[in-house]
């Protein structure tokens, strides 16, 4: 398939090519018309599949394999880890266990989306389409540099690698998934994720854990991922069709969600209480989540661990790669009885517009057996006295920390999709790269001036969110031109603030690696950057990837996987 210009070239150029040739939507309703729909299924029909349990050593071959996602849809080409027919096992350790995770690329066939691949994102080749690449990053670990699936360090069909984890950390909800450099989006499509629960003294995951929160049975793992499918039950890649296939299409919105790789199926639950490791495993969607009848629930923990105490609420918001932590009490349900999670969280203004996107709100439906459960509620602390871990740190006084300003810039050029987006105007090889020093703590305040809210991401290191704040977006701007791609562009937002700083909610308070930035505020969240000497590896050590090439430091980005393919993704270094 013929491809223009690199898409450096066309930024450095101020222009995209086809893509900012291509002209608005009109209406909503002309977009709906555009989209690719997904043959209309019944919810609620097929029962939530659990994935199976590894522990220890594992070599895990990633491969092709077939999968039905609803009973109505027929039998679909995938991809997925481990033998499964889609997404990958459960992956259980225990902390201070170093675990070795060899995985081996089998995709002699080639892509599953090869006519998806865009050949001008950067780190992206026609070869991709033949001889697909694959680099498997833990999310939320701490872990050397050479073991944390650099997005540069893969390997094609034939190739393996092992990665080394040590596990010093809190016990955590961490999760692994693909991370090739300009084809992840579609690598995690096809399938290449799964869960990774770390377990330590306290949280051990059994039935006789310190913390009296459900276990076995009535602890379930709940992936989250909006996907499209063509009439033949195969998975479609394309959102919609105003963007030529083979081109970079901006975002990837389902249309069904599903839940462990099936499109909204149902779970039977006993009366007492359980405990819902939820991921969100969209490329680009986030959600509202709540129960139909608004019953509350408490949040028991955060992407990287536990929370001080329980946080009840009604409803939470989850942006990609983000992770909660639920404890649900079904003990009014009577046999027969029914309540489903849903969603309603509409995507920004300027998607909506452009693709007619609309909030999938057919999650999962809980159906009561009337059988008695685990009749324990969740304790009133999960962190601090006897039997439970340290209090997480207290933040330190405003003032006491630097700051870094982060800008998430706007999108190059005008019309759907919206490419370009960058963080502090640079591209992944453009500098400086950021090099915030071992053993030190800095506020990072990510500055989002574009239209659409960004889940930002850190390797290696965990946030705690401090505040949010609306800010004059075009104020901003119009006080601080932005420059040609590839110089530096990170303003103070402090002369732009508008209202008062909001603090997260108690149920978001917790150690993070993941965090959603809203449009037209400022995210401030703060970040500790471990030294070699607590960590037990030096974090800025340099080391081969595959192909001889020297790499040194970790990657952040949004985690938006379509903003990431794009621009939104850079390097960062910690010297000691």
């Amino acid at each position: 398939m013929p491809h223009g210009p690199s898409r450096r070239s066309l930024l450095a150029a101020g222009g995209l090519g086809v893509l900012a040739g291509m002209e608005g939507f009109g209406s909503a309703r002309a977009a709906v018309a555009l989209t690719y729909a997904s043959p209309r299924l019944t919810p609620y029909v097929d029962e939530l599949p659990v994935p199976p349990v590894l522990t220890g050593d594992r070599t895990i071959a990633m491969g092709a394999a077939t999968h039905r996602f609803h009973r109505d849809l027929g039998v679909a080409r995938t991809w997925s880890y481990g033998g499964q027919p889609y997404l990958g096992p459960t992956v259980e350790a225990q902390r201070d266990e170093p675990v070795a995770l060899t995985f081996r690329n089998t995709f002699d066939a080639g892509h599953l989306f090869a006519a998806d691949i865009d050949p001008t994102l950067e780190g992206a080749s026609e070869l991709d389409r033949g001889q697909p690449r694959t680099s498997v990053h833990l999310h939320g670990a701490v872990t050397p540099p050479e073991a944390d699936g650099h997005p540069e360090h893969s390997f094609r069909p034939g190739g393996s690698m092992t990665y080394r984890h040590p596990n010093g950390q809190d016990a955590a909800h961490l999760w692994y998934h693909d991370h090739a450099m300009g084809i992840t989006r579609l690598n995690a499509v096809a399938g290449l994720a799964g869960m990774y629960l770390l377990r330590d003294a306290y949280d051990t995951g059994t039935a006789g854990n310190a913390l009296g929160l459900p276990s076995g049975e009535f602890e379930v793992p709940l992936t989250l991922a909006d996907r499209r499918f063509q009439a033949d039950g195969s998975l479609n890649f394309r959102t919609t069709r105003k963007v030529p296939q083979g081109h970079w299409e901006g975002g990837t919105f389902g249309d069904l969600m599903t839940v462990n790789g099936v499109v909204a199926p149902y779970l039977q639950v006993a009366r007492g209480f359980y405990r819902f490791r939820v991921l969100n495993a969209s490329n680009a969607r986030g959600y509202r989540l709540f129960f139909s009848n608004q019953m509350p629930f408490w949040v028991v923990g955060n992407d990287a661990g536990l929370l001080d105490a329980p946080a009840r609420t009604a409803a939470v918001r989850l942006a990609p790669g983000e992770r909660l932590d639920l404890v649900v009490d079904f003990g009014a349900l009577a046999a027969g009885d029914q309540v489903d999670l849903t969603n309603d969280q509409q995507e920004s203004p300027v998607v909506v517009a452009a693709t007619g996107v609309v909030p999938p709100a057919e999650i999962i439906r809980f159906v009561g057996t009337g059988v008695r459960g685990f009749a324990t509620p969740p304790p009133a602390t999960l962190r601090g006295g006897v039997g439970r871990p340290a209090l997480l740190p207290a933040p330190p006084a405003a003032g006491t920390v630097p700051r870094r300003t982060v800008t998430l810039t706007p999108a190059m050029a005008a019309g759907w999709p919206l490419a370009g987006m960058m963080m502090n105007n640079l591209r992944y090889d453009d500098g400086p790269m950021l090099t915030p020093r071992q053993g030190t703590a800095e506020v990072w305040e990510f500055v989002n001036a574009s239209s659409e809210a960004h889940p930002m991401h850190l390797h290696l290191v965990h946030m705690r969110i401090v505040d949010r704040q609306r800010f004059d977006v075009a104020a901003y701007a119009k006080a601080n031109p932005r420059p040609a791609p590839g110089t530096a562009w990170s303003p103070s937002v402090d002369p732009y603030l508008l209202g008062t700083a909001q603090v997260p909610a108690a149920w978001e308070a917790g150690a993070k690696d993941t965090v959603g930035c809203p449009p037209g505020m400022v995210t401030r969240v703060l970040v500790r950057f471990p030294a070699a000497a607590e960590l037990g590896f030096d974090p800025d050590a340099s080391f081969m990837a595959m192909g001889g090439m020297r790499l040194q430091g970790y990657v952040w980005h949004c985690h938006i996987l379509d903003h990431e393919d794009d621009c939104m993704m850079a390097r960062y270094r910690i010297p000691g």
